[in-house]
């Protein structure tokens, strides 16, 4: 019985153990992609989350694929996206809706990719797109220095180079070179900004908010791509006026209630005795009160002398 105990729990640990090693390989992977269609941007740097869909713990194109497709065409990689064997591997059949016959390519980091078989790593950045031309592949493809500037602000000058990458007839391969007085465009629109002989450019990013940066040339590129999202800078912002406090409203003065004035009349003297009565406002009201007002100290002390004087008139009046 122990030995049966001890079996069960070492399977139990096992298959456990078993189970988070292959959640930890099917956790996916975050990379950047960029998608064009026949020189049109269609998916710019946005970052895709890859999952090991076979379980094989590799993340390939053919992955990548299915998951922007997945994220970001309409019908997701069901209605965009198909890949099939080959004479040369895994293919792509069918690019963003376009089944062409197999003008498609694609980059990693910016270098043409063997097969969709090809593995991808966290932060990488991946590049798929559909030739204009078709029949003959001359597009070239094009690339900046940087494919994101997530924390630019406006008004910031952002230094690029363009590169682009094209088949060598005299070496056999693909090379690449800079691309020179290409137009640079800020989504889709052409700006003044040109590059030079080196393929450098210094761009002024006049607009905040998310932003793509291309370019066009004298030929066919498969469009370099910079996704910038520009904070509004301070001169830009504007700062709503204070709100106006309401002028305190105004107590009115307490109505000044004439003094009431009792005559107390002896034989010796008259004696005034004086009340003052003030004002006092509730909720805007007024309403008369009598309080111990400073006057009616020396009206007192006035009372009590004569009072006195009073009282010893009559006393002289009687000793007589």
């Amino acid at each position: 019985m122990k030995k049966t105990g001890i079996i069960i729990l070492t399977a139990a640990i096992c298959t456990q153990a078993l189970a988070c090693l292959a959640s930890a390989e099917s956790d996916p992977i975050k990379i950047s992609v960029t998608v064009a269609n026949a020189g049109n941007i269609v998916v710019a740097s946005e970052e895709v989350a890859v999952a090991d869909r076979d379980g094989d713990g590799k993340y390939t194109l053919d992955e990548a694929l299915v998951a922007v497709h997945d994220q970001f065409y309409d019908g997701g990689a069901a209605a965009g996206y198909a890949s099939k064997m080959s004479d040369w591997g895994l293919s792509i059949q069918t690019l963003w809706g376009v089944t062409n016959g197999g003008s498609y390519g694609y980059t990693v980091n910016n270098k043409f990719a063997n097969g969709l078989g090809d593995t991808l790593n966290a932060g990488d950045y991946f590049c798929a797109f559909v030739y204009q031309d078709a029949a003959g592949y001359s597009d070239h493809y094009s690339y900046f220095n940087i494919h994101a500037l997530p924390d630019a602000k406006q008004g910031d000058t952002v230094a690029l180079t363009l590169t682009e990458t094209a088949f060598d007839a005299a070496t056999g391969s693909m090379s690449d070179k800079p691309v020179a007085n290409a137009a640079i465009t800020v989504d889709g629109k052409e700006t003044e900004y040109k590059t030079d002989a080196n393929g450098s450019v210094s761009v002024k990013l006049d607009n905040a908010g998310d932003q793509i940066i291309s370019a066009k040339a004298d030929h066919l590129l498969i469009p370099a791509v910079v996704r910038v999202n520009a904070a509004a800078s301070a001169a830009s912002e504007t700062t709503a006026a204070p709100e106006t406090t309401a002028a305190p409203e105004t107590t009115a003065a307490p109505d000044t209630t004439a003094a009431e004035t009792t005559t107390t009349t002896t034989a010796a003297a008259t004696t005034s005795t004086t009340k003052a009565t003030s004002g006092k406002t509730t909720a805007g009201k007024t309403t008369g009160a009598k309080t111990g007002d400073s006057n009616a100290v020396p009206a007192l002390a006035v009372t009590a002398v004569l009072a006195c004087g009073t009282a010893l008139a009559l006393r002289r009046r009687t000793d007589k």
